[in-house]
């Protein structure tokens, strides 16, 4: 696959430009890096440490449209859940019990508790920060990939990562706090881990009506990137065409299938 771009991109590098060329993204994928110390985050000179609080939500928005590369630490992020949800510090009691969550998403402390403890999440101790950049740049090996792309781009994604190797995936959904249903999924299953954006992202993070994100583990990129190109070279692509809601769908099943699906219509 290497003749579409330059070679020397790097391995980062060549595999996002392939993911973009198939699926079109708006928006940079986003490399994303847990810290044993925060003193890693200095090694980096690109590395952009903010003057306010922020939500890790806003961190990747910086990252995925701005073109920056950023990092943080716990005292970084507002509130428990960011922090939290990567590793950084633990729930505290108040949360865990639920008298947090029950006061906007859920109708008792009893739902709250119960939405808690659903909430998957990093486990505590290991990591001290987090450093995100575009993968574009190659520049670190990820811990996760963060893929923001419209249901159709989506699809198609999910698409090739079943190409070969078949599995049907699994996703799901804790309501607020969608980071937890991508990364720390992602992060704790090794597998992908596809996500709804929350309020919070949405009003913070600034993620679109039309968007869905995935959580990759870094080593499924290279299986994306083959997925997309042999879906390409059968026709399947994005944008999607229409075919028509009133046309009689047999000639073009015919001409995607060949005499399997004559037999079947």
């Amino acid at each position: 696959m290497g003749e579409l771009f330059m070679e020397d991109m790097g391995k980062w590098g060549t595999l996002t430009r392939y993911v973009e060329h198939f699926l079109r993204l708006k928006t940079f994928p986003v490399a994303m890096k847990l810290l044993e110390t925060p003193e890693e985050l200095k090694k980096n000179k690109w590395v952009r440490k903010l003057d306010r609080k922020a939500t890790l939500c806003q961190l990747i928005s910086k990252v995925r449209v701005f073109d920056w590369t950023v990092g943080a630490t716990a005292e970084d992020l507002v509130g428990h859940s960011c922090s939290s949800m990567l590793g950084l510090t633990k729930r505290p009691p108040e949360v865990m019990n639920g008298s947090f969550r029950s006061m906007v998403w859920c109708k008792t402390k009893e739902d709250g508790r119960k939405c808690e403890e659903s909430i998957p999440t990093i486990p505590a101790g290991k990591y001290k920060a987090v450093m995100l950049a575009p993968l574009l740049y190659d520049p670190f090996d990820p811990d996760i990939v963060l893929i923001y792309a419209n249901p159709a781009q989506m699809i198609l994604l999910i698409n090739a990562i079943q190409f070969e190797g078949y599995e049907r995936l699994q996703f799901f959904c804790v309501g607020e706090t969608s980071c937890s249903d991508a990364i720390a999924q992602c992060y704790l299953t090794k597998k992908p881990a596809l996500a709804i954006p929350c309020y919070g992202e949405r009003r913070y993070g600034h993620t679109q009506d039309d968007e869905l994100v995935m959580a990759l583990p870094p080593g499924m990129l290279e299986k994306v990137t083959k997925g997309l190109l042999e879906l390409y070279k059968r026709g399947v692509r994005y944008p999607i065409p229409y075919y028509g809601v009133e046309c009689d769908p047999t000639e073009g099943l015919t001409k995607a299938y060949g005499g399997f699906a004559s037999k079947q219509l």
